[in-house]
C-alpha cells in the first residue's frame, strides 16, 4: 500500500492508473462516437488545436515534471498506509485482543474492498471540499482550476501541496481500514482488484474517467448522476460559476448529502473553463504554477 511511482510511459501500462492505455482507448472510442452523433465530423485541425493548445502542451510538461518532483522529494518522506496500518493495529491490541471473526474469505475480501472504496471517496470528498472552502489551500488548489482547455492529464494540473495533501489522506484511510480489518480477521484480507485496481474504482470509474478532463459532455441522466459523478458533472465544476459544486470523485452521493450537488442538464452548455479573465496568465508555466501561490499568500497576509 505504500505510494508507487511509476515513470511516465509505466503509468501508461498500468492498469491502477488512471491513464492506464486501456482506458485510454475505450475513452478516445467513447468520445469519437460522442462526437460523431453530437457535433459531426472530426477535422485534423480541431485535433490539432485541442490536443496542441497551449493548455495542452502545459500539461504534458508538468506531467513529467510532477513524476520527477514526487519520486525526488515526496515518496521518500511520505507517510506510507502501511505504517498506519501498524499503528492502527498496535493500538487496537492494546485496548482489547483481536477479534478473529469467523467470516468466509469471499466476503471479508468483498467487506475490504468495498470499505476502502466508499471511505476512500468519501474522505476524498471532504478533502477536495475542504480545498475550495479554506482560502490558503484554494491558492494551491487554484493551479488546477487554470486550465481553460481540459485534456486528461490535466488531472494531473496539481501543485506539490496539494499532492502531498492527497497521498497522507490515502495512507490515513487504507492504513486505519487495513489495520481494522487486521484486527478483526487476521491476515485474511485481500482486494479484490481489477487490471490491478480496485474493483469498484475500475467498474465504476475508469472507462469514462479520462473523459472528466475533456469537452465531451457525456452525461449519466438526472437519476444516476444523483450517485455518481459523470463527465459532464466535472466539466459543471471547472465552469467559472459552479466551481465549488460537485466535488465528488466517484460518487455524486456526497454532493447530494452535503449540498454541492449540480446536475449536469441543468447547467447551460457554457465551455468557459478556468478561473475567469486573466487568471490562466498567473499558471501559465511549470514555475508559476510552483511559487505563484506561494506569492498569492503572502499577499493576502501583507493587506491583514
Amino acid at each position: 500500500m505504500q505510494m508507487a511511482i511509476d515513470t511516465p510511459l509505466a503509468a501508461f501500462m498500468n492498469g491502477s492508473d488512471r491513464i492506464f492505455w486501456g482506458y485510454l482507448v475505450v475513452s478516445a472510442i467513447i468520445a469519437i462516437v460522442w462526437y460523431v452523433f453530437k457535433v459531426g465530423a472530426i477535422s485534423a485541425p480541431q485535433l490539432k488545436a485541442y490536443w496542441f493548445n497551449a493548455d495542452s502542451k502545459l500539461d504534458y510538461r508538468y506531467f513529467v515534471f510532477n513524476w520527477v518532483f514526487k519520486a525526488l522529494f515526496i515518496v521518500p518522506v511520505l507517510l506510507s498506509a502501511n505504517t498506519v496500518a501498524l499503528w492502527t493495529l498496535n493500538w487496537l491490541n492494546s485496548i482489547s485482543d483481536p477479534l478473529f471473526l469467523s467470516w468466509y474469505y469471499r466476503d471479508i475480501i468483498v467487506a475490504y474492498t468495498f470499505s476502502l472504496f466508499v471511505l476512500g471517496d468519501f474522505s476524498r470528498y471532504w478533502l477536495h471540499r475542504w480545498l475550495h472552502a479554506n482560502r490558503w489551500l484554494w491558492k494551491f488548489h487554484q493551479v488546477h482550476h487554470s486550465a481553460e482547455s481540459l485534456n486528461p492529464l490535466t488531472f494531473y494540473r496539481l501543485h506539490p501541496v496539494e499532492i502531498m495533501l492527497f497521498a497522507l489522506r490515502n495512507a490515513l484511510v487504507a492504513g486505519v481500514v487495513t489495520g481494522i480489518f487486521v484486527f478483526c480477521f487476521g491476515a485474511r484480507i485481500n482486494l479484490y482488484s481489477v487490471l490491478g485496481g480496485n474493483a469498484f474504482v475500475v467498474i465504476l470509474f475508469s472507462f469514462t474517467g479520462n473523459l472528466r478532463h475533456s469537452h465531451i459532455r457525456l452525461s449519466y441522466g438526472r437519476w444516476l448522476e444523483r450517485l455518481l459523478i459523470s463527465p459532464a458533472q466535472h466539466q459543471v465544476h471547472h465552469q467559472q460559476k459552479y466551481i465549488h459544486k460537485n466535488l465528488g470523485s466517484i460518487l455524486a452521493l456526497w454532493d447530494w448529502l452535503f449540498g454541492t450537488l449540480r446536475l449536469s442538464k441543468d447547467v447551460p452548455l457554457d465551455q468557459k473553463f478556468g478561473l475567469g479573465r486573466g487568471k490562466r496568465e498567473k499558471f501559465d508555466g511549470i514555475i508559476k504554477i510552483i511559487i505563484q501561490p506561494f506569492f498569492d499568500i503572502y499577499r493576502s497576509i501583507r493587506r491583514n
